[in-house]
């Protein structure tokens, strides 16, 4: 799935080939397209072809990675590289996903699941903050049965950018855009507070939000198509992973997929 040109752009944001102890990793392209291979298909790990990868191998340098938080800095370090940072609107929204029979069962101890009950069953929530390019800048788990307003603080404790230049990394967009789920007076006054401005539609029991501009609220589409970019992979369209860390990481790596492609790297 990783044309020479892509490789040629993730592979100075990989971890070094060959730690300072120990034995040289296998090539991390293998295990790149071995990860994206189970994203795409949804294939148990066991089902992974062995001229492909090892499954096991493939599985614990998965576990270190995510641990490691890698696959979250290989998401900004491509938002650095971006010539057009997105900053004018960021479009907020969230996706139920539906969890596999299998996703249940993990020890408390292991770590968090992120999963509930809601009216479409046992699923998780996954909410997304994008630029204004489409582009994924945050992501949160939840359960499925919370409410949408719930991921608005964790997705913007996220993507902060450092331009390169003195100063504080930039982490506050010129608007925000979101659907009536987000409509709530505290969260309209806290935007405007911080000089962001709100495009956010009022629901029928509220005031009506003077800056909603129509049609700045019409590039809502692309928090829209950027879920359904991210659901073409299967092990992120169905929860699979017992984990919520395991999971985000999937869903990440299919961000990082969605950015190197936004760069128009096709040979």
């Amino acid at each position: 799935m990783l044309t020479d040109a892509m490789w040629r752009r993730l592979l100075p944001l990989l971890p070094p080939q060959k730690p300072r102890t120990g034995r040289p990793s296998l090539d991390h392209r293998y295990f790149l397209e071995a990860v994206l291979w189970l994203a795409r298909t949804g294939a148990p790990w066991r089902d992974l072809p062995v001229d492909v990868m090892n499954w096991r191998t493939a599985w614990r340098r998965l576990q270190r990675w995510t641990a490691a938080g890698i696959w979250g800095r290989i998401v900004a370090e491509l938002r650095a590289m971006a010539p057009n940072a997105g900053w004018d609107a960021h479009l907020l929204d969230s996706s139920v996903i539906r969890a596999h029979a299998h996703a249940a069962g993990a020890r408390h101890k292991s770590g968090e699941q992120a999963l509930g009950r809601s009216r479409g069953g046992f699923s998780t929530k996954l909410h997304l903050r994008a630029d204004a390019e489409g582009r994924p800048v945050a992501l949160h788990l939840t359960g499925g049965e919370r409410h949408d307003l719930l991921g608005v603080g964790p997705l913007f404790e996220q993507g902060a950018l450092r331009s390169g230049k003195r100063g504080r990394p930039r982490w506050k967009p010129d608007a925000v855009i979101a659907d009536k789920a987000y409509s709530a007076a505290w969260l309209l006054d806290v935007l405007r507070r911080k000089r962001i401005v709100p495009i956010i539609p009022s629901r029928a029991d509220q005031p009506r939000n003077p800056d909603l501009d129509r049609a700045a609220y019409r590039r809502r589409n692309l928090v829209e198509r950027l879920v359904g970019k991210l659901k073409q992979f299967r092990r992120v369209a169905t929860r699979y992973d017992k984990l919520d860390a395991h999971y985000l990481a999937f869903v990440q790596i299919a961000s990082v997929m969605v950015w190197l492609r936004s760069f128009g790297d096709k040979t």
